[in-house]
């Protein structure tokens, strides 16, 4: 994917509040073309939020976010055609249980993209065959491992041909027997150029395959760099108690 089809974001005082509660604190940072950004920290960090103001799930309260040629804040940006260019996978899978594999990777382009049916089914398959799922394209969510039903998630992202993606904690709901194939397919899609934002407790994923590691806590961006530096030599305490607990949980 080259430079042109993949899109950059440049967050700037980004501000976000649910009542009393400050999510987000003025956060800053940008994420080139190409560039897998991985978001780790405490649950309750901003991470999630953070995630859903770049799509505009949720309306910031002040600042600006840039994704690629849209100003996403602005009142007037065309939301539809922003989030044509965005892909973005939950923890949930969000399937719709009534359809097959191919049928819920189908809809989307077929009612956005106004796709024929055979040209939906041909790009379908080609996404369901990335992810190691073409031979199960007939088959029911409720037939499929929650990671196999991740997988059909992602394929079904990418039937829009997106140039930015969006993960929020895309393992956290699976076993751990399946977690490992949806990683390798994330991984190959950071290894074919696609820009990654990643909301992730994964920190071997984060080590090998981000660009950079953006650390939050309590809604600011604490430390953020080369995932081997912030991962591997943390330099501020609170990532180093953070990620001490996390690859350490049973050290006192």
């Amino acid at each position: 994917m080259s430079d042109e089809q993949a899109a950059g974001v440049v967050i700037e005082d980004l501000h976000k509040s649910f009542g009393d509660n400050e999510v987000l604190k003025g956060i800053s940072m940008r994420v080139d073309p190409g560039e897998v950004v991985c978001l780790i920290g405490a649950s309750g960090s901003g991470k999630s939020t953070l995630l859903r103001c770049v799509n505009r799930l949720e309306d910031p309260d002040a600042g600006r976010i840039t994704v690629g040629q849209f100003e996403a804040t602005d009142p007037d940006v065309n939301l539809d055609a922003m989030r044509r260019r965005i892909g973005m996978v939950f923890q949930q899978f969000n399937l719709f249980p009534h359809l097959s594999v191919l049928e819920n990777c189908t809809l989307t382009p077929r009612r956005v993209l106004k796709q024929s049916a055979s040209e939906a089914e041909e790009e379908a398959l080609r996404q369901l065959d990335q992810v190691g799922l073409k031979d199960l394209a007939d088959r029911r969510p409720a037939q499929l491992s929650g990671g196999q039903q991740q997988r059909v998630a992602i394929a079904r992202a990418l039937t829009m041909k997106p140039q930015l993606m969006l993960f929020d904690e895309p393992t956290s709901a699976l076993d751990p027997e399946t977690v490992g194939d949806v990683l390798t397919s994330m991984r190959s899609l950071a290894e074919a150029g696609m820009t990654m934002i990643v909301v992730t407790h994964e920190m071997g994923f984060a080590r090998e395959v981000a660009d950079r590691v953006v650390f939050m806590d309590q809604g600011v961006v604490v430390e953020e760099g080369p995932a081997q530096e912030v991962i591997g030599d943390p330099q501020q305490p609170r990532t180093q108690d953070f990620l001490r607990r996390v690859l350490n949980p049973l050290a006192e």
